[in-house]
């Protein structure tokens, strides 16, 4: 047996809920690093340029292996990266077929209309009725059947 509608609505009310203290709970730490950049003044500060400076550490590649040796200097790294990618990208040219002389079935005006009409509530109903509610569940995890 399912919730019944009031315990329906009320545990409705308390995910609601819980949305809006996890949102306020992050937005606090947004104002929280706002805060601390404010703080320690990071307009050209010495604070600001050494996060800056250690978030390119961290980010930098500053050796890499290539076929059991490392390759340390910049200049270098640079090149097995760029090599690797211009390898893995670049388009290989071959003989494509080509499509001359293939003939290819047309639908008629009468066919498009029918394509691109909207639904009738008729059709929207059958379908509805006819369907297999009991099918792999949607984003929401509910499956069709629920509704």
């Amino acid at each position: 047996m399912g919730l019944s509608v009031l315990k329906a609505n009320s545990r409705k009310a308390k995910f609601v809920e819980l949305w809006k203290l996890l949102k306020s709970k992050d937005a606090m730490w947004v104002q929280r690093a706002r805060l601390n950049w404010l703080k320690e003044r990071d307009a050209n500060t010495k604070y600001f340029h050494s996060c800056v400076k250690g978030r390119t550490r961290r980010n930098a590649i500053k050796a890499i292996k290539v076929n059991d040796v490392w390759v340390q200097n910049p200049r270098e790294v640079k090149e097995v990266v760029v090599n690797h990618f211009r390898r893995h990208v670049a388009a290989n040219l071959w003989d494509r077929p080509k499509l001359d002389g293939v003939e290819f079935l047309t639908i008629s005006e009468e066919e498009n209309a029918g394509l691109i009409a909207p639904f009738s509530l008729e059709e929207i109903e059958r379908v509805v009725k006819e369907s297999d509610g009991n099918k792999s569940p949607g984003p929401d995890s509910f499956k069709f059947a629920f509704f």
